[in-house]
């Protein structure tokens, strides 16, 4: 079946239409968008206490009492940074 340019462009401008209508108030289409970003905040914070956590572990072990402080700073500096960087 071939569709017109005509016919495929009200096609489009309908949809658009319902999606407009079916968008949240918030401008949201997804249901569950506030849920899965929870999820996502939650797995976030996981990783990056794991990574701290790996952080001083291996700054300790590299260093010691004695230079491991520096290492961890340094590494943390480092984290910091990337994060920033990523906006």
């Amino acid at each position: 079946m071939k569709i017109s340019k005509k016919q495929l462009k009200r096609i489009i401008k309908e949809e658009r239409a319902k999606l407009v209508l079916e968008a949240n108030p918030d401008g949201t289409i997804s249901g569950d968008e506030e849920d899965l970003e929870e999820d996502l905040m939650m797995e976030i914070e996981i990783e990056i206490d794991r990574l701290i956590e790996l952080v001083r572990i291996e700054s300790d072990k590299i260093g010691g009492g004695f230079r491991g402080p520096g290492i961890r700073a340094r590494a943390l500096k480092l984290l910091a940074s990337k994060i920033h960087g990523a906006r």
